[in-house]
């Protein structure tokens, strides 16, 4: 992992440990390989899946040079993903920054429309299952979605929020998740229509931080999914 990048600073956290911090630029890999135990998988739609790159669109390429990780907004219905790294220790008062660059199909008569979107999803069964990340509890501090994908295209994430249209150039996103148990893992998923296309959507400079849990440290009980988290 690189150790360059922004360091979040993460919500005070009685009985834990840390703040500990990891970060990712994709920068001490070879294009087009993705880091150690990040996965890309297409569920739908055709390849390219998510790679590292440092050319190409949306520009520029990178946050940091030289790579960011890319994947390319199609005129087909498709459904991309990029798990990270499954988090090694149970973790509280997380916070994510990255930046990300994206240029994406949208409605150029209502602002409030996207028809091709990312969104963000967690997972806190080791990624088997995923879910958006409000609907998790977590909430954006910055840069938080901009656009509603609409319903009538046959996106795969149709009526949820996301981003789309265009970012012109990096934009910094910052989220706090309460909670991650030992093997939770962050999803970026791009979900497009066969409408028409855009560039696509560059993520880079992620930085986590969180608590390690210490004794009586415990998440928020109104925070907890089914299945319940064992800090």
């Amino acid at each position: 992992m690189s150790a360059a990048g922004a360091t979040p600073t993460p919500s005070p956290c009685s009985f834990c440990s840390g703040p500990i911090v990891r970060h990712e630029n994709f920068d001490d890999v070879g294009p087009p390989t993705l880091p150690a135990d990040w996965l890309a998988t297409n569920v739908l739609g055709p390849p390219p899946l998510w790679v590292t790159s440092n050319n190409g669109v949306p520009a520029p390429p990178a946050d940091t040079l030289p790579n960011a990780a890319v994947i390319d907004d199609p005129a087909v219905l498709s459904d991309k993903r990029l798990d990270s790294f499954h988090f090694p220790v149970a973790a509280v008062s997380v916070q994510l920054t990255y930046r990300h660059n994206f240029n994406l199909e949208a409605s150029d008569v209502d602002p409030n429309i996207g028809f091709d979107g990312g969104v963000l999803e967690i997972s806190f069964d080791g990624g088997n299952t995923f879910q958006d990340i409000l609907a998790a509890g977590g909430s954006f501090i910055s840069g938080g979605y901009n656009r509603t994908i609409a319903t009538d295209r046959g996106s795969p994430i149709a009526g949820r929020q996301a981003w789309s249209g265009n970012s012109l150039g990096f934009i910094t996103t910052v989220v706090n998740i309460h909670y991650i148990p030992a093997g939770g893992r962050l999803r970026w998923r791009l979900a497009t229509d066969n409408s028409g296309s855009g560039e696509g959507w560059r993520v880079d400079t992620v930085s986590f931080s969180w608590c390690e849990p210490r004794g009586g440290c415990q998440p928020n009980p109104r925070h907890r999914l089914t299945p319940h988290p064992r800090p």
